[in-house]
């Protein structure tokens, strides 16, 4: 991976000001020659393409923003610090509940009684994963403000600002907040949502308890809804490089996939983009694809023959174990040859994993919507749909450990000219030092979820031109084979200096579950895996998969002197697998310990 260049900040820059002389500013007057009052609270920067003037101190009450960075899907950041009349600061928070228009986004509140079930309680439970870290920070009393500081972008919740009155809220503060809502509830919610605010009014209300009942509401109500998924994969080296060292699943480059025995399984996305010296780099990505498909499919099994409804902390554990398995293959790997400091191969990792559980539902068994999201380095997801793009990762880069360490403006971090050097990557060190971030969604709207390596993120290529690809993909209009080449293209034109890979999920939500069944069987995805697993298995013992014959795949043609290596590939991706299959038998956390079993439910 190569240094991206920095861009400059969108043309129409909206902020939102906290400050106590910000009400003293009126409508239309400008600030120190950059800033100008649009509407209350709402300011735009005349010149976004000059750095922020930080010129005022950090007061403590700001901390706070710096701290919640990891968080930056729901939160604000602090954009600019500015001194005002008797010395006063004012906050300019960006990534605030604003639209391109610099209108600020509704209240939950208000939109409330209009929304969905499904909708209420996945807000429902946005707000209770960001209780506690904003507990830990002395600001969840922003999480109670539902008619002005929680605002909602479709299915995202947005915070305005922080609240730190009162410090240290209590549950039954927080059940007071949500009875307000009881009255515009959907009636599906109406008697789940009286038993939550009766949990959590209870002195012996403890966290897990609330979140194994609102967990299991929020999957009951989702999954009224079918979802159809459709994957789609391509990378490339780029224009300006002969070797690729990113991979990804699926993967349809020079029709690979055709030549594939496996069937393709819609359920699964990954991207990695490899890094080292001496071509470690295409090896560890390589390594860390194939092994982590081949157990997220074992995963997928086993989940469709569960009767008990995995909670998302177990889910974790098992996605985090499978990670760190793959990070020992790359470390052994480099302590066999004896790599060290950069030459060390590793890879980042962005990874979608759709997890369709069984619930039982008064018409039958459905399957769950669960999206989670894994995500090392700097390669990124997004979620996009007609109406919005929502980038749902945090790079782990110097940039944003400055920002949440050193309390340094986002803006000023990534000015330095090692901002983008990675923080972390699988394969480079021990995994007791690996952290890898995993993010668990629910599909309630119907879009697309785009994995892509730098060499597409980089110059904000997505976030300026996503509106001319996703409307026409969610629609089924544009085939998502087409579009993967277009981003494909996209990346190589207006950026070149990288490798590029892209992975589209579409998924697409109906009014009914099609994978009701009395008997809960879910048959093509169960049938499907069975049919990978026995092809995989074949893989191992006979050499049948198609990996196995790199260097005979006239596509991945390469000059002799690589063929060593190329056959060094084989053997590691063997390796990989056969590890992976070990360590699904005998090494990974078992999926029954600790699990919350689904009541039978009676007719409504």
């Amino acid at each position: 991976m190569t240094r991206s260049e920095l861009t400059s900040t969108p043309k129409k820059h909206y902020l939102w000001a906290v400050g106590a002389e910000v009400a003293a500013l009126a409508v239309g007057e400008t600030f120190g020659d950059r800033y100008r009052v649009v509407a209350p609270g709402i300011w735009l920067d005349l010149t976004p393409e000059s750095l922020p003037q930080a010129s005022a101190g950090l007061p403590d009450s700001a901390t706070s923003y710096f701290k919640a960075h990891s968080h930056r899907l729901h939160v604000p950041g602090v954009y600019d610090l500015l001194t005002a009349a008797n010395d006063a600061v004012i906050v300019l928070l960006e990534n605030a509940p604003l639209n391109r228009a610099g209108q600020l986004y509704p209240p939950l509140q208000m939109t409330w009684p209009i929304t969905s079930a499904p909708r209420q309680v996945y807000w429902l439970w946005q707000i209770w994963q960001l209780w506690q870290p904003l507990s830990d920070l002395g600001v969840a009393a922003s999480l109670l403000s539902l008619s002005e500081e929680v605002r909602v972008e479709g299915w995202r919740i947005r915070l305005r600002q922080f609240l730190s009155k009162p410090a240290t809220p209590s549950l039954t503060d927080l059940a007071e907040s949500w009875q307000a809502l009881v009255a515009g509830a959907r009636p599906s919610l109406v008697d789940g949502l009286h038993s939550l605010i009766e949990l959590l009014r209870s002195p012996e209300a403890t966290p897990a308890a609330v979140t194994s009942q609102l967990n299991r509401l929020l999957l009951k109500l989702s999954a009224t809804a079918s979802l159809q998924l459709h994957s789609t994969g391509l990378t490339s080296a780029g224009p300006s490089h002969r070797r690729n060292e990113d991979a990804c699943y699926p993967d349809l480059t020079n029709g690979r996939r055709s030549r594939s025995p496996q069937p393709l399984v819609s359920n699964i996305a990954i991207v990695c983009d490899g890094v080292g010296g001496h071509e470690g780099g295409e090896v560890a990505s390589q390594i860390a694809v194939r092994s982590l498909q081949l157990q997220l499919q074992a995963f997928l099994r086993e989940t469709l023959e569960q009767e008990d409804i995995l909670t998302p902390e177990l889910v974790a554990e098992q996605l985090e174990a499978a990670i760190r398995v793959v990070n020992n293959l790359i470390a052994s790997q480099n302590d066999a040859q004896n790599r060290a400091d950069r030459q060390r191969m590793g890879t980042t990792l962005v990874m979608a994993l759709q997890l369709p559980q069984r619930i039982r539902t008064a018409t039958g068994w459905k399957a769950t919507n669960e999206l989670y999201i894994v995500h090392v380095g700097d390669s990124r997801a997004y979620w996009i749909t007609p109406e919005y793009c929502h980038l749902l990762t945090v790079d782990d880069d110097l940039a944003n450990r400055r920002v949440m360490a050193e309390h340094r403006l986002q803006a000023l971090a990534q000015q330095q000219e090692d901002a983008d050097a990675l923080t972390q990557a699988i394969g480079t060190r021990e995994a007791n030092l690996l952290h890898p971030h995993i993010q668990r969604f629910v599909l309630e709207e119907s879009g697309v979820l785009l994995l892509c390596s730098d060499g597409l993120s980089d110059r904000h290529r997505v976030e300026e031109s996503w509106a001319n690809y996703i409307g026409l993909i969610v629609k089924d209009i544009v085939p998502l084979e087409a579009a993967a080449e277009s981003w494909l293209e996209l990346a190589h034109q207006k950026n070149g200096h990288d490798n590029t890979s892209v992975v589209l999920m579409r998924c697409t939500l109906g009014p009914e579950s099609a994978t009701a069944d009395p008997t809960g069987r879910l048959a093509t995805l169960q049938d499907t895996l069975s049919y990978e697993m026995t092809a995989a298995s074949r893989a191992l013992l006979y050499g049948e998969d198609d990996y196995s014959n790199l260097e005979a795949d006239e596509s991945l043609a390469e000059p002799s002197s690589q063929k060593g290596w190329l056959s060094a590939l084989a053997i590691l991706l063997l390796l990989a697998l056969m590890a992976g299959l070990l360590w699904w038998q005998f090494g990974r956390p078992s999926l029954r310990s600790p699990t919350v079993p689904d009541p039978v439910e009676t007719p409504e």
